[in-house]
């Protein structure tokens, strides 16, 4: 990244470098083509040919130029109007001119711009021949002639300090472009499933290398997650076997009550086994994603529990469709409901669309959860009663956290909430189908 930045920055250098000595030409051909410049130049011009003129031609010469140069005025002086205007001065300049000795035996006594005469007033120059003549020379246009300091020059310098901006904004993305991708993905991987999402392996040399590495971590994290899936599934398998094993030796037992008993706690295990399996089955199942009518599937579910006796109320608004696998949501919104209604009398379920995803409440009255208990809820084998006794009834804490793995692998989000009220509100978002 140090060697890129360098690069970019050298190249910037040397585009800016190119761009200036370009703009600065034209910014000088503009200055010298100004009437100004060209006229100071005409009037060294036209005393230099009259320093070489017989003093007795100078007149008609003299004649011929004010003709021919209608913006310069130049005439003969005296030492009185030079004293006028100060004197002879060594050192001073405006434009091209510098008073002092200069070529031909010529001398420049005195130079006065528009500031020291007035804006409305033409540069005024005094020189003196090789032979002692004084001349005073006049051009136009009125005014000073234009600054190296003017509008060329901070527009100039303005296109420099844009084209830097731009540049380093340029090279700030392209440099941490990659860098910010791949941040986004290590944010999104394990949000809804471990299942390896590559990215692309581009930028510079150290950023490459950590997505390199972050695409070979999970690789290994998923190979991991899905042995040891394989492992937990054998050994539950292969658990049944003794089980059934127990079962018929306990129908051996004479003691009714003891039998009894030992039966239930066989039960209660393979129970636990069969959540236990389901749970990390979860994200895996090979049904292809479809879409859902929600209304429709809602009332499907609603219909299996109407002998119950319980209360079950479905209301949505407008026509709903998402996105996942029927049989996947199905387990997940049955243990919601199953939940609900073991806690609580009834059970109401709102549906509707907020913007591009719907919005699903699992609402009831019962006993609700504890603010500080509901995250700890939401994970495997967590359950309510803190001496974690498995009871008839009590579950093996694989409902909530089976039903949030469902909907995350179809990239929705589940959180409990509290019901206005007192009890609990299950509430599920899942994206609305195209």
């Amino acid at each position: 990244m140090l060697n890129q930045i360098l690069v970019l920055l050298s190249a910037a250098g040397v585009f800016m470098v190119l761009i200036g000595a370009v703009t600065f030409l034209f910014v000088k051909q503009a200055y010298d083509n100004t009437s100004a410049v060209m006229n100071s130049h005409l009037v060294s011009v036209a005393i230099a040919k009259l320093n070489e003129t017989p003093p007795i031609e100078r007149a008609e010469v003299l004649q011929t130029l004010q003709q021919e140069l209608p913006d310069v005025a130049i005439s003969w002086a005296d030492d009185a109007v030079l004293s006028d205007y100060g004197g002879a001065s060594e050192g001073e300049r405006f434009g091209p001119f510098i008073t002092g000795d200069t070529l031909f035996g010529m001398r420049i006594e005195h130079v006065l711009g528009p500031h020291e005469r007035g804006l409305e007033k033409p540069p005024l120059v005094f020189v003196r021949l090789k032979d002692g003549s004084l001349l005073a020379a006049e051009w136009g246009p009125r005014g000073p002639p234009p600054s190296v300091l003017g509008a060329p020059f901070y527009l100039f310098f303005g296109f420099l300090a844009l084209t830097l901006c731009g540049l380093l904004i340029w090279a700030a993305r392209s440099l941490v472009g990659p860098l910010a991708d791949l941040a986004a993905s290590v944010s999104r991987f394990g949000e809804a499933s471990t299942s390896p999402v590559p990215i692309s392996e581009g930028g510079p040399k150290e950023v490459r290398a950590a997505a390199s590495a972050f695409n070979r971590m999970q690789l290994r994290i998923n190979a991991f997650l899905e042995t040891r899936t394989r492992m937990l599934t054998a050994v539950s398998h292969d658990l049944r076997t003794p089980l059934t094993r127990l079962r018929l030796r306990l129908d051996l037992l004479e003691d009714e009550e003891v039998r009894e008993r030992s039966l239930q706690d066989l039960r209660q295990m393979e129970l636990q086994i069969d959540s236990a399996l389901t749970f990390l089955r979860d994200g895996e199942s090979a049904e292809p994603m479809q879409r859902i009518d929600l209304p429709s599937f809602l009332q499907t579910l609603a219909d299996q529990y109407a002998d119950t006796g319980r209360g079950l109320r479905i209301r949505f608004d407008g026509s709903l469709s998402v996105m996942g696998r029927a049989s996947e949501l199905s387990r997940a919104f049955c243990n919601l409901i199953d939940n609900a209604l073991q806690y609580g009398a009834e059970l109401e379920i709102l549906a509707w669309c907020t913007g591009d995803r719907v919005q699903i409440d699992f609402v009831d009255h019962g006993p609700g959860i504890a603010a500080d208990d509901r995250e700890r809820l939401l994970e495997p084998f967590e359950r309510g009663d803190f001496a974690r006794r498995i009871r008839e009834g009590t579950g093996f804490g694989l409902g909530l956290p089976t039903a949030k793995s469902i909907v995350e692998v179809a990239d929705g989000r589940l959180e409990l909430l509290e019901t206005p009220g007192g009890g609990l509100t299950v509430s599920l978002s899942l994206p609305l189908a195209p």
